[in-house]
Parts: structure tokens; sequence; C-alpha cells
């Protein structure tokens, strides 16, 4: 049962490692000499790889009501790598600028239990100061 356990744990966290690396890669992979700098130099001084790097998401939604809505903005709200965001009066978008250890990915995992689809997606990257 020990080895079981240890097996698991050990396979979550290389599958976690696994997750950020591909994060990290396709920023990486995506991003201005800027940003890539920045990542290399967050490398070499042993700090978070993705540290003074944000995010700005334009996201296009469909499907969002009013009950959703609030769930949408206070969840968000909560998240402690989200800066700011506005979504739009319509419904139909939301801007998000965030860390960038906030991703799609886990946009998509907030509103899944909503049953909100994504229309549009863009990310830019940029750096800020902590």
């Amino acid at each position: 049962m020990k080895k079981y356990s240890l097996l698991v744990v050990v396979f979550l966290a290389f599958s976690s490692f696994e997750s950020f690396g591909q994060t990290y890669e396709k920023i990486y992979e995506t991003s201005s000499a800027e940003i890539q700098d920045r990542i290399n130099q967050n490398k070499i001084f042993g700090v978070e790889i993705l540290s003074g790097i944000q995010t700005h998401h334009v996201i296009g939604l469909s499907g969002l009501g009013d009950t959703q809505k609030n769930t949408l903005l206070n969840t968000l709200g909560n998240d402690s790598s989200i800066m700011s965001f506005v979504l739009s009066e319509d419904k139909t978008s939301i801007t998000i600028d965030s860390k960038a250890t906030f991703t799609k990915e886990k946009f998509q995992d907030i509103i899944q239990p909503m049953n909100v689809v994504i229309t549009g997606y863009t990310a830019e990257y940029s750096i800020y100061e902590q």
C-alpha cells in the first residue's frame, strides 16, 4: 500500500511539472525577445520562471447568463493571479490582466461547470514590476 501511495504522489508531481513546463514553453515560444530575455534572467537569478510577466487575455464568450456572470466575477475576483478584469456589457467578451501563470486552460476550468463556451481567445505578454 505504501508503494502504491508513493507511486501516486510521484506521478502527480511529475504531471504537474509537465503541465507547467508546457505553459512556460508556449509562452516562451510565442513571446517577444523582451519577454524571452526576462524568462532567461529569471532562470539565471533562480526566481520563478514567469515572475514579472503579465498576460492580457481577450476572451469571447457565449452562453453567459446573469447567474453565471455573478459566479464568474466572484471567482475571478478571488483569484490571486488575476490583476484586473472587465466583462463587456453584453456578456460576450471578457478582458483579463493576470500573472502569466493564469492560462486559458485555467479559465476553461472555471467556466466549464457554468456551460459557457469560449468563442475566441487571444493573449499578449508583457513585463510588469511586482
